[in-house]
């Protein structure tokens, strides 16, 4: 009998994955620094902006280093047995996470600025300008860094998305920041420091409810999007068989299962189901369930059959 059976490890050969780790490692690393850079200016200054920036930046620093332990998590050979699918879900799991972090930052932000709209605080434009604008070039360094792959990653990395949104978020921050300032500065306009962080939470929040929509969709099986089901009982179906159950969804950033049941006056074989679905490149893991049924007598079944197929790993 041929032996269908592999691992469910569809992310540790997965050289897109080991790279965009290596990346989000690389940002951490200089998100970081410029925390410690920002709390330690606002400290020595006494500059409370400064100090609101650097603790602003250490949450992000939190989440983009939940962002390499997911990574890790998901590499894990211990945990790629220990789950039904391997650990291709801690990917979204730490999307998830990420976009629960940058929803509080945006809450966070929209209080504080309000708090300091009505109890205008004092500001030390120059120190807080020039770290700001700091700031900035890191935060640009660091979304060039993570650009390329995010752009390039067709396969819904959603783990490296959040790590992008999270430098973005702090790019816009110091940006609006920086305009804030010099309007403060020099037309004597304290407010609009509170009035541009208002708007950058409310963009920020934005930026979090598209990535937890897209996460939890992936974490609570939703059916896959970028295949398309009709074509697959388009494929499948012809006057002898009938598709009559049918799933598809995402276990990992690369790779799909999928769980057919299928009902058929001619037992076609396992092999034949297989050769109709090679076009869905991304689907790994497929189920088949094909019944015979007998066409003349209604409602009865002579014998059913119950196929498991695997298709090999195309890494």
């Amino acid at each position: 009998m041929e032996n269908y059976s592999h691992n469910h490890n569809y992310i540790g050969n997965d050289p897109h994955i080991s790279q965009n780790e290596r990346k989000t490692f690389v940002v951490v690393v200089l998100t970081a620094i410029m925390m410690v850079i920002e709390i330690t200016a606002g400290y020595l200054t006494g500059s409370m902006a400064l100090l609101a920036d650097g603790w602003h930046m250490a949450s992000h620093a939190t989440a983009l280093g939940i962002s390499v332990v997911t990574y890790r998590l998901a590499k894990s050979q211990s945990l790629q047995n220990s789950f039904s699918f391997g650990a291709g879900k801690f990917i979204p799991l730490g999307g998830y996470t990420s976009a629960i972090i940058l929803a509080l930052m945006a809450f966070f932000m929209a209080y504080e600025s309000i708090k300091r709209l009505i109890h205008p605080e004092i500001i030390y434009f120059d120190q807080a300008i020039a770290v700001a604008i700091v700031g900035l070039v890191v935060n640009l360094v660091s979304a060039f860094i993570l650009k390329e792959s995010h752009h390039h990653d067709h396969n819904h990395d959603h783990n490296l998305k959040a790590a992008y949104l999270h430098v973005l978020a702090d790019a816009l921050t110091s940006i609006l920041a920086i305009m804030a300032l010099f309007l403060g500065k020099y037309y004597n306009s304290p407010w609009m420091d509170s009035f541009v962080g208002i708007v950058g939470s409310l963009v920020i929040l934005r930026w979090a409810y598209g990535l937890c929509r897209e996460t939890v969709w992936e974490l609570l099986d939703g059916h896959a999007k970028i295949i398309n089901r009709n074509e697959i009982r388009s494929a499948l179906e012809d006057e002898e068989t009938k598709v009559t159950d049918l799933h598809v969804w995402r276990i990992a950033p690369n790779a799909h299962a999928c769980e057919i049941v299928i009902h058929t006056s001619k037992i076609k074989g396992p092999d034949f189901y297989k050769s109709k679905m090679l076009s869905q490149k991304s689907v790994q893991h497929m189920v088949i369930e094909e019944n015979k049924t007998e066409v003349r007598k209604r409602n009865s079944s002579i014998s059913t059959r119950n196929s498991s197929l695997d298709k090999p790993d195309s890494n």
